[in-house]
């Protein structure tokens, strides 16, 4: 895969999209796009929090042994969400998580030096089977 030998880690070069309904992250880094990767996402009972976000928090081998060998949190302001790595490599590409973006730790850790602080995280679609109320319901 292509890599500049200098990078600009300038946060407003990156953008992460997480769609839903195909349950894939992609992300965009000075015009040039990778992945998509599978992901795995928020159950319908707590689902990822669909939104614009940004990446506050980064930790290499987070202590807590389910977050695999990365994390990436984020700004959402009513809970503790992020994108990470996984030790339950089946979860990839379902929905049974508690609302965060589960990666193969192989993905991560190859996406998380160019994610700095302050990158953009775009989570966008919806569940399958989802009920969305018309705007002439409102």
């Amino acid at each position: 895969m292509y890599r500049p030998e200098f990078w600009s880690y300038a946060a407003y070069l990156g953008r992460v999209v997480i769609d839903i309904s195909s349950r894939t992250l992609t992300f965009h880094y000075s015009g040039r796009v990778y992945g998509p990767y599978p992901v795995g996402l928020g159950k319908h009972s707590t689902p990822t929090p669909v939104g614009s976000w940004h990446v506050i928090e980064k930790i290499v081998n987070p202590s807590w042994e389910v977050l695999g060998t990365r994390w990436m949190g984020l700004d959402v302001p009513w809970g503790n969400y992020g994108i990470h790595g996984t030790n339950a490599d089946w979860a990839i590409g379902t929905y049974v998580s508690n609302g965060c973006i589960r990666m193969h730790n192989w993905d991560v850790e190859y996406i998380y030096p160019w994610i700095v602080l302050g990158t953009p995280v775009d989570i966008v679609g919806g569940y399958p089977g989802s009920y969305v109320r018309p705007w002439w319901e409102d």
